[in-house]
């Protein structure tokens, strides 16, 4: 069997700049996460989403009932608009970054929010909210970069600010992510430890019109399932300075990690997850742009939303930083990759240990049926391809069941072997559940329709 990686498909703009507050008086148009935040909220079934307002505007809010129709939400601070935070005179809005705390009652939404002054000072604040509409008076903070961006990693349970940080090169910054974590999110505010934590490398590959050095330019991340998902912005040109002047939006594309911890990640695939297209004046040319919370569980699928940008503005024409708008793509549940055969195929997993009652995959093919071996790699009685029902499978949740399906539970926390064997077609992923809903017990990342917390609980159903 071969491994094969998958991209989500682009659903195209689901938020378009049109009001006075995201027109920018006809200069930098943008409706568009710059980080900011999409989450699921099931305490109101609403999809959530903050996003920049205008370029170096307002942080604004609009919510959804489908994930694809949006509506703009006025709130108190924003004196007839949809802006969550009041104007504040010689203070300009660079990165935002929310976060929906399941685990919150009164400070359910944390944001962190980096500013500039006229005087090019920096500011780093942290702030929080029952309803992510009213927001408390800031915490300032300890130093970082304008892209900087918030995560709760639940696998150390910690709080964690994925930092831009800069080095010296030739006549050029280049751009790489410190890592600073806490085990309360206020804590971060005093957090003084910063590390050096992911970079580009030489395998992520140059852009042939640009040729520039590729950089990391953001690392966003949250927990989904048994992983931590990483959204990596790999930067490939052109220079501000450069692409100033060609009035051109910079090529930034996001590429995917995976991780066990939050701290070390695999990137087997280097082929761009989520991209521009580079088509000039297209919505999503250039500059994607991941939203914090980086992918909402909606049924079936994985909906991912980002900011992209067009370089078209009324009045100036074109500009790079003109045209921002909200996107979404959608995947197939768990389908990040999938083992496949165009003929038959077994896979033989490390041995694990389980506690649960019910096999489950999520498979499309046109046969599958598995077995369980024990350490010396011997067929457990009742187990065993012969003893399974084979059939045809195209589903995200499908359990396989053998004829006498009790046996599995009496092998809880017995290292075992688990074989599938595949006739045409592709395993994306497995797991044992404890219920007979086939609940899996992994996190949700930004949340899911069909969920009340942070998990895949056997319990809610």
């Amino acid at each position: 069997m071969q491994r094969e990686f998958y991209s989500p498909q682009i659903k195209g703009p689901v938020l378009l700049p049109t009001t006075p507050l995201e027109m920018d008086n006809g200069n930098c148009p943008v409706a568009a996460p710059f980080k900011d935040g999409a989450f699921y909220d099931p305490f109101d079934g609403k999809f959530k989403l903050w996003y920049q307002a205008g370029w170096f505007g307002a942080t604004a809010y609009a919510e959804s009932s489908d994930g694809f129709h949006w509506e703009r939400i006025n709130t108190r601070a924003g004196n007839g608009t949809n802006r969550v935070l009041p104007y504040s005179e010689g203070r300009i809005r660079d990165g935002c970054s929310v976060w929906l705390d399941l685990n919150s009652i009164d400070e359910r939404y944390k944001m962190f929010l980096f500013t500039r002054d006229p005087q090019k000072r920096e500011y780093a604040e942290l702030r929080t909210s029952a309803d992510g509409m009213t927001w408390s008076t800031p915490t300032p903070i300890m130093r970082c970069g304008d892209t900087t961006s918030l995560f709760y990693n639940p696998f150390r349970d910690k709080w964690v600010l994925s930092v831009r940080s800069l080095y010296n090169r030739e006549q050029y910054l280049y751009r790489y992510r410190s890592y600073r974590e806490a085990s309360t999110f206020y804590e971060l505010a005093a957090c003084q430890k910063e590390y050096f934590w992911q970079t580009a490398d030489v395998d992520d590959a140059r852009d042939d019109i640009y040729d520039c050095d590729t950089q990391l330019y953001s690392l966003d991340c949250v927990a989904y399932e048994s992983i931590v998902i990483g959204l990596y912005q790999i930067f490939k040109g052109p220079h501000n300075t450069i692409a100033e002047k060609l009035k051109t939006p910079k090529k930034c594309d996001l590429y995917i990690g995976f991780s066990r911890d939050g701290l070390q990640f695999s990137r087997l695939n280097r082929n761009e997850f989520i991209a521009g297209t580079g088509a000039c004046g297209a919505w999503n040319e250039g500059y994607i742009h991941p939203a914090t919370g980086i992918c909402i569980i909606n049924g079936h699928e994985l909906l991912f939303y980002f900011g992209a940008w067009s370089g078209n503005s009324p009045h100036l024409g074109r500009h790079m930083y003109a045209g921002g708008s909200t996107g979404v793509a959608a995947l197939r549940r768990d389908g990040f990759a999938a083992l496949v055969t165009d003929n038959v195929g077994r896979i033989v997993t490390p041995l694990v240990c389980f506690e649960g009652e019910g096999l489950w995959v999520n498979a499309q093919c046109k046969s599958l049926k598995a077995e369980l071996r024990d350490i010396n790699n011997r067929p457990i009685k009742g187990l065993t391809f012969n003893d399974c029902v084979c059939r045809n499978i195209d589903s995200t949740k499908q359990q396989i069941i053998w004829k006498n399906p009790s046996r599995l539970k009496e092998l809880t926390h017995v290292p075992v072997h688990i074989v599938f064997e595949i006739e045409q077609g592709k395993l994306f992923a497995f797991w044992i559940s404890k219920s007979k809903s086939g609940a899996s017990g992994g996190y949700l990342a930004a949340g899911s329709v069909q969920h009340r917390g942070i998990k895949d609980d056997p319990y809610e159903y």
